[in-house]
């Protein structure tokens, strides 16, 4: 017996009402990415102030692997400094 599997052509759905167009304009490019990272490098935090940050969600979904690549890309290295755990599916950092 032959299968015959039709194919359906539909038209894309309409853009979102929400956002009709594009809502920030960023510069692609080694020259904005360089000036960038150079701007983050030179920030730096008065004596009285702290720079908190918090990534929110479930456990393995690459919360620890961002804050990795973001702190390798301002070290210029290879860095580990939070450590994912995928092998017991529990949190290493502290739970709100």
């Amino acid at each position: 017996m032959a299968w015959i599997r039709s194919l359906v052509i539909s038209t894309p759905p309409p853009p979102s009402p929400t956002l009709p167009e594009q809502w920030r304009d960023i510069q692609w490019g080694k020259d904005y990415k360089e000036k960038d990272l150079q701007f983050v490098k030179d920030y730096h935090l008065n004596d009285d102030e702290q720079l908190r940050v918090l990534l929110y969600g479930p456990t393995g979904s690459g919360k620890s692997s961002f804050f990795n690549s973001v702190d390798s890309a301002l070290q210029g290295r290879i860095t580990g400094r939070a450590l994912p755990d995928a092998i017991s599916r529990e949190s290493l950092t502290t739970k709100v």
